[in-house]
């Protein structure tokens, strides 16, 4: 009979962290390997340090294959935005938006003019992943038609997606943070505009600042003529290019799964490449796969722009999400994670402690498992009762684990809020990062409220009683 496996001491979790870390940033940084090898390298140190703890590797591999199976539902999304960005580009929907951009968008404001556009559309929709599959493939490609940085524009993208993903009733993070820290869902939005609010009053300006700077080194109104002229000539920019974007923001608004409303909108784009660009059918329903391919000629810059797209190219990022998801999912069923954090939320004993180590949770379950849901769920569980027992709401609670969870997504390369918008974007993990304003101000406004006991609302009396109570009862 095989022994019970035991649970891990604090110095042995700590180890087993230090040596996961320490594969993935020296494979990176010293040797310049591949990041899913190295994800998937750290599952056999997984398995020595559970056999020392009494695990099986079939133990093991199930607590990997349940955090994989969380991350299927991200999966099958970058699959149907790699066929939706594909159709897109052949029906004419994005080099429309694009075309329209350099018509309308001044170089000035173009940077601000993103980060709104992007921050209604994810309130409204609930989803920043539709968002950037959408018009944030447009945006960048009137970013690097205004002459543009593209990272900074993808920057402004992100920013904004997130944004309205944190802040939209209809997001599942939004709501999960909510139901996981006991908050109602709408005092916890009300109480994160406190910190967002100047932190995204501050990126505005920043944004605004280099946009105007930016208008001295925008391309030249002939450099502009001959995208334009490239895009009426290759394309057929009539209603019909339109239609495939308002059938996924109508089936998004109305609450539709984001699979079958961006899988709809990509065979909507199939049929209008084939009716409206004469598009050999064939041929436009295969750029779903392998994505757009044209010769502009004497446009480079389109042949950048637009030739991409397709399932083919978000492989790479899903094979890597789903050997993240399983290496964290091994320490999750170790219980390395649990251990680890279990004495940094024993110290924190006020508004102060309280914050950052919910932001140090935060940040570390997302860096270990690469999973946004599983960092929510594991900081909220752990740190909303601490809170409580401090007597502190816990909306405070709430607050941070979107702080840390949602918006630290884009700030962690292996995690799926950031592969994603490198993939979709076409951009690098450091060309956008140094731009990224607003998620790494609102953390710090945070921080600054707890220091000075700003919005950091206390229980009522009768709250604290119940609170003592259950203690008494535990």
């Amino acid at each position: 009979m095989s022994s019970q496996p035991r649970r891990p001491s604090f110095p042995f979790a700590l180890v087993s962290l230090l040596l996961i870390i320490g594969l993935i940033a020296g494979g990176i940084i010293f040797f310049k390997l591949q990041l899913p090898l190295l994800m998937l390298s750290g599952w056999v140190i997984c398995a020595i340090l559970g056999k020392l703890l009494g695990y099986s590797y079939e133990e093991l591999e199930l607590g990997a294959f349940e955090l994989i199976q969380k991350a299927m539902g991200a999966c099958l999304i970058l699959v149907c935005v790699g066929a939706l960005i594909g159709a897109w580009i052949s029906s004419g929907t994005v080099p429309i938006m694009i075309y329209a951009g350099l018509k309308i968008i001044s170089p000035s404001i173009f940077l601000v003019t993103s980060l709104i556009v992007c921050s209604l559309t994810s309130i409204f929709t609930g989803t920043s992943w539709g968002t950037i599959g959408t018009v944030g493939v447009a945006l960048m490609g009137i970013g690097a038609g205004l002459g543009f940085d593209p990272g900074l524009t993808a920057a402004t993208i992100i920013c904004g997606a997130f944004f309205g993903d944190k802040m939209s009733p209809l997001s599942d993070t939004t709501n999960m943070a909510a139901a996981v820290c006991g908050t109602p869902l709408f005092r916890h939005i009300r109480h994160m505009w406190f910190t967002i609010t100047p932190a995204y009053v501050i990126t505005f300006c920043i944004y605004l600042f280099l946009g105007f700077r930016q208008t001295n080194d925008a391309m030249s109104p002939e450099q502009i003529d001959l995208i334009l002229n490239g895009l009426s000539h290759h394309f057929n920019l009539g209603i019909g290019a339109v239609l495939p974007m308002i059938l996924v923001l109508v089936m998004l608004l109305r609450r539709c799964s984001p699979i079958l409303a961006i899988t709809s909108g990509a065979l909507c784009g199939v049929a209008v490449a084939v009716i409206c660009n004469g598009m050999d059918v064939s041929v436009a329903f295969n750029s779903m796969w392998k994505g757009f391919h044209a010769d502009f000629g004497d446009s480079p810059m389109l042949d950048k722009l637009l030739n991409r797209g397709g399932v083919t190219s978000m492989l790479n990022i899903m094979c890597l999400v789903v050997l993240a998801c399983g290496l964290g999912g091994m320490l999750r069923r170790m219980g390395v994670i649990d251990v680890a954090l279990e004495p940094l939320a024993r110290r924190a004993n006020n508004g102060f402690r309280l914050v950052v180590s919910t932001l140090i949770v935060g940040y570390g379950t997302l860096m270990l498992t690469a999973a946004i849901y599983f960092s929510i769920v594991m900081t909220g569980t752990l740190m909303a009762p601490v809170f409580r027992r401090h007597g502190f709401r816990a909306e405070n609670c709430s607050r941070v684990v979107e702080d840390a969870s949602t918006l630290g997504g884009p700030l962690v390369p292996w995690a799926n809020n950031a592969l994603y918008p490198m993939a979709t974007l076409g951009v690098a993990y450091l060309d956008y990062i140094p731009y990224v304003y607003l998620l790494f101000l609102t953390p710090c406004f945070s921080i600054l409220y707890a220091i000075f006991n700003i919005t950091m609302t206390r229980l009522s009396p009768e709250e604290q009683g119940q609170v003592s109570l259950l203690k008494q009862k535990a």
